[in-house]
């Protein structure tokens, strides 16, 4: 569950342990790490900076009661019910304001439920299908994440723009593949890119720097880009 825990303005390599409930950060400064009781066995962990202060809180989403809890990094805990029954939670700044958004994805039927922090609004919206994965993101670099899925059928991204809604794909992997989006080259922009476990090769089709192949890893390995793909 990699994220800048320690507000640095570098992501730090982190993971969470369901068994326990437990994060483990390592400190990306100086290679410490440090632990946090947070979760039980069948939380999804969803990490964001609910708290507009550059680091990243360690959140859970609750299937069963459909309960998000974040321990802000401020200080605090929030506390707040959100979705359904097979909702997958995808948190992120929807609305620019420098806060994470509690957010799901339903894949019965495509929609998008997300809560602005900036008003506490609601708003829904279907994009995508019950196989797609969603993956958000600042892909158009205006500060706002867009809502956006890779379709493993076709190896197709589709990227709803947060500025004025339309859309627009992008033929960028083959089935089998793991979507990894991130920001690979700086430019303040998503990339799409993909995994392709049967070579271990990294597909980064970046927006300014172009297009870059990588092997690194191993055929059972899962990437974790800065951005996590449930």
């Amino acid at each position: 569950m990699p994220g800048d825990f320690t507000g640095d303005g570098r992501t730090d390599i982190a993971v969470w342990r369901p068994a326990g409930g437990e994060w483990l950060i390592l400190r990306s400064e100086d290679g410490s790490f440090y632990s946090v009781p947070f979760g039980t066995a069948g939380d999804v962990p969803a990490p964001g900076d609910f708290d507009a202060d550059g680091q990243a809180d360690p959140t859970v989403f609750r299937p069963s009661t459909n309960e998000w809890f974040i321990q802000k990094s401020s200080g605090g805990t929030i506390i707040t019910t959100f979705g359904a029954a097979g909702d997958v939670p995808v948190a992120a700044d929807y609305d620019g304001d420098g806060k994470a958004d509690v957010a799901i994805y339903r894949p019965s039927n495509g929609q998008w439920w997300i809560q602005r922090s900036s008003d506490s609004s609601i708003y829904a919206f279907q994009f995508g299908a019950s196989t797609d994965k969603p993956v958000p993101g600042d892909y158009s670099g205006d500060g706002k994440a867009d809502s956006a899925f890779f379709r493993p059928s076709t190896g197709e991204w589709f990227i709803l723009r947060s500025e004025d809604a339309s859309f627009y794909s992008v033929p960028f992997g083959t089935t089998g593949d793991v979507p990894a989006p991130g920001d690979y080259d700086g430019d303040g922009r998503f990339d799409t890119a993909v995994f392709r476990p049967a070579a271990a090769n990294w597909y980064v089709n970046r927006s300014t720097a172009g297009l870059l192949i990588q092997q690194f890893g191993l055929s059972s390995d899962n990437p974790v880009p800065s951005a996590f793909v449930p």
